[in-house]
C-alpha cells in the first residue's frame, strides 16, 4: 500500500513537474520575413474608418529597407530585437519602431516625422 502511494506521488510530482517545463517554454516567435510589406494609416470619421494607403517597405537580408513612399522614396538600415520589432537608422524612417503585434506578420509602425502617428503594415510579397 505504502508503496503504491510512493509510486503514484513520484509520478504526480514528475507530471507536474513537466507541465510546468512546457508551460515555462514559451512558443518561439515566427522568423521574420524579408521582402515586401504594405502599410495603411487609418482615420476615424464618424462612424466609418477611413484606411489611406501610405507606400511600402521593403526588408532585406543585408539589414537594409526601401521605402518606396508617394513622396519621399528612400533608403536606410534595420535590426530587430528581440521582441522581433524592426528599429529603423536613416532614410524616411529614421529612429522609428515597427513593433511587432498579434497578428502574423504584422506591425505598427511608429517613427518621428509621420505624419499620421501610426501605420499598420503587413507582410505583402517577397
Amino acid at each position: 500500500m505504502k508503496k503504491g502511494f510512493l509510486i503514484t506521488a513520484v509520478s504526480c510530482a514528475l507530471l507536474a513537474l513537466t507541465s510546468v517545463e512546457l508551460l515555462a517554454q514559451a512558443a518561439p516567435k515566427a522568423k521574420l520575413k524579408y521582402g515586401k510589406y504594405s502599410c495603411t494609416a487609418s482615420k476615424y470619421r464618424g462612424v466609418v474608418t477611413e484606411y489611406i494607403p501610405r507606400g511600402s517597405f521593403t526588408i532585406s537580408t543585408d539589414g537594409t529597407y526601401f521605402y518606396s513612399g508617394f513622396e519621399k522614396p528612400s533608403k536606410g538600415k534595420f535590426i530587430v530585437d528581440k521582441d522581433g520589432n524592426l528599429l529603423f537608422t536613416g532614410g524616411y524612417f529614421d529612429k522609428g519602431k515597427a513593433e511587432k503585434i498579434d497578428r502574423p506578420d504584422k506591425y505598427f509602425l511608429v517613427f518621428p516625422t509621420n505624419p499620421d502617428n501610426r501605420w499598420t503594415c503587413t507582410y505583402a510579397e517577397k
